[in-house]
């Protein structure tokens, strides 16, 4: 056993892949489980069921129907987001005085709840992809925000103090030490605002929306269709794991340097 235990823990595509699967598998085994003792198929119903459920919904066309307005909505906030985001963070980390009087006004604005709002978004913005993306944007900016002042603030002095010693610019000192080293922190950052666009997009289409996975769920809700709800969460689900092993990816490739 032990020579398996150590082959899952190398950094490998294959080990990484077969991770993913043994979790994936010990998640079904422990549903599957579950729901031979919860009795009521209003609570819970197998894996087998949801697999069924999402097999019609594929036939019918709806899964890709509401595949097409969320997947829109999600991709196209959350790259604005981490754009907006980046360019925040690095005003707030480049001037002490716009960190002392904007910080105060993000932390703010952080701890309103901003889903709380989403009735109001779709009274401003009515009905469609216009309150999706803004709500989506403001939940997920300011993960990206914080990380990225955070990691360049922390950038390594002494490096800093050994590029200047070499006579290196503004810019250089930023393109070679300080972004390098802060983007670790950026990803972790986009990590965290990609799964809070997932929460973001859900309650936006719950409220309002004609389409998309939010709506789909609360509409089977209603019809207390539990098989239909436990499959567009599955699907949420697995873009929400897509998202987290893409952007580990993507760190390792950015910054090998923190593998070592």
């Amino acid at each position: 056993m032990r020579p398996i235990f150590d082959f899952l823990e190398q950094d490998t595509r294959l080990a990484s892949l077969l991770r993913v699967l043994l979790s994936a598998i010990c998640v079904l085994v422990l549903w599957q489980v579950v729901s031979l003792f919860v009795t009521n198929r209003l609570l819970l119903v197998p894996p087998a069921d949801v697999a069924v459920a999402l097999f019609h919904e594929i036939q019918n066309g709806d899964l890709w129907t509401n595949a097409v307005a969320t997947v829109t909505a999600v991709v196209s906030s959350f790259l604005v987001s981490v754009a907006i985001g980046i360019v925040i963070g690095l005003a707030l980390a480049s001037s002490r005085l716009l960190s002392l009087t904007g910080g105060p006004v993000l932390s703010a604005l952080n701890s309103v709840p901003i889903i709380a709002l989403a009735p109001l978004f779709v009274a401003w913005l009515g009905l469609g992809f216009a309150s999706k993306f803004v709500l989506v944007l403001m939940v997920a900016v300011f993960p990206v925000v914080v990380t990225t002042e955070a990691g360049l603030r922390a950038a390594d002095k002494p490096l800093i103090e050994a590029a200047r010693s070499f006579n290196a610019t503004k810019l250089q000192i930023f393109t070679t030490v300080t972004f390098p080293y802060a983007l670790p922190f950026i990803v972790s950052g986009v990590r965290v605002a990609w799964a809070r666009a997932l929460v973001g997009i859900v309650v936006a289409e719950f409220f309002g929306s004609f389409a998309g996975f939010g709506f789909a769920i609360l509409s089977a809700s209603q019809t207390f269709d539990t098989a239909r709800v436990l499959g567009y969460v599955f699907v949420l689900g697995a873009m929400g794991l897509i998202g987290s092993v893409s952007f580990a990816a993507l760190e390792r490739h950015l910054a090998p340097w923190r593998q070592e």
